[in-house]
């Protein structure tokens, strides 16, 4: 089966209540980093404090891995090999740091916006089965401005919102959405 661009259920609109968001303190961040687990997210790992040097970079790579599936006669064969590949990465942003293709650039510029990723899912746009029905990042606001945040999720036509746990998350229709917003962020 070849790559195909798909569609999924999830209403874009950027609505953002800060009172409704929880914050991350740093003791619960260093026992998450340890235990590998945080906010439902049982294969944690810390990503905060990257840069934008960082974000072009993964963008970069993420940008060649999606050109790989997109051109690949089988893409479920073609998913298995990249992510095999990555899994063996020296360097973990060349392996996109074990993050799904197509949320990977998006993980990192919350983080070098000053957020605190928590979880995400590409919800299988490029191979494998995920849980997530629409592609997403969940994230504590952390130091991000987010009157900031609102308007790349804007320009970026990418959706936006708190969600029931206390985290804010952005999320897309389409399988390249979230690395739009990468794009706009950078």
């Amino acid at each position: 089966m070849r790559w195909r661009s798909h569609l999924y259920p999830a209403v874009i609109e950027q609505s953002l209540d800060v009172d409704r968001l929880l914050e991350l303190f740093e003791t619960a961040a260093i026992e998450a980093d340890e235990s590998g687990y945080l906010a439902g997210n049982q294969m944690y790992q810390d990503l905060r404090g990257y840069g934008w040097l960082d974000v072009a970079h993964t963008l970069e790579v993420e940008r060649r891995l999606i050109a790989q599936l997109q051109g690949a006669a089988d893409l479920e064969a073609e998913a298995a090999r990249i992510d095999d590949e990555r899994l063996d990465c020296f360097e973990p942003s060349d392996g996109l740091w074990g993050l799904d293709i197509g949320v990977a650039s998006a993980t990192i510029a919350l983080s070098a916006l000053g957020a605190i990723p928590v979880g995400s899912c590409n919800a299988g746009g490029f191979g494998g089965h995920h849980q997530g029905a629409y592609p997403y990042v969940s994230f504590f606001l952390g130091g991000a401005p987010p009157e900031f945040v609102v308007s790349i999720s804007r320009a970026a036509s990418v959706g936006l919102r708190s969600d029931a746990d206390g985290l804010a998350q952005i999320f897309g229709a389409g399988d390249l959405d979230l690395l739009r917003f990468a794009e706009t962020a950078l």
